[in-house]
Order: C-alpha cells, then sequence, then structure tokens
C-alpha cells in the first residue's frame, strides 16, 4: 500500500517532470492522480514483464479454481462494489497521511 507522499503525482507533476517521474517508477511504481483521485500508475518496463510473465505463466487450472473461488465470494455477497472499494481506498490513503 502507499506509505508516503513521493509515491504519488499528478498529472501535472508528471506533465512538468516526465523525465524524473521515469526515473522514479524504476524504483517503484507511481500513482498518477488527477482531480485528486487515483488514474493511473506508471511503472517500469521490467515490472511490466513481470507482471505479463506472471500472468501468462498462471496454469488453466489455477485460473478455474480462482474464478470458482470469486464466483462464490460474489454469490454470497463477499465483494466490493467499484464505488465501495474507492471509499475504501480514499480512507486508507487518509489514515495513512494523517499517520506520517
Amino acid at each position: 500500500m502507499l506509505k508516503t507522499r513521493e509515491r504519488i503525482i499528478t498529472t501535472q507533476d508528471l506533465a512538468d517532470g516526465i523525465q524524473q517521474a521515469i526515473h522514479n517508477a524504476q524504483s517503484e511504481p507511481l500513482v498518477v492522480t488527477e482531480n485528486g483521485r487515483p488514474a493511473a500508475y506508471l511503472i517500469s518496463v521490467d515490472l511490466f514483464d513481470n507482471i505479463m510473465s506472471q500472468l501468462s505463466s498462471m496454469d488453466d487450472a489455477e485460473l478455474r479454481a480462482d474464478i470458482e473461488t470469486s464466483e462464490y465470494q460474489f454469490a454470497q455477497g463477499a465483494y466490493k462494489t467499484l464505488a465501495e472499494a474507492a471509499d475504501l481506498a480514499e480512507q486508507t490513503w487518509k489514515t495513512q497521511e494523517s499517520a506520517e
């Protein structure tokens, strides 16, 4: 989870300092915000390649099992809407910011 403000940049900061943002993204993902809300992640090519490699190496049985688990949890009401998840993330960020 996000722990420092340095990992969060605005779209304006990104536009003004693209070289520095790309440099920073080599060591950790950056969250790009627009109007105070997360809009995108800026990640290194190595991290992207690693994620894609992991996704493509997932075995079909594992993927089917994950889908079945998710469907069961959804049927049981153990899920969050996008709005609920966004609210939860916002509360978490505010809590972390106030703790700093």
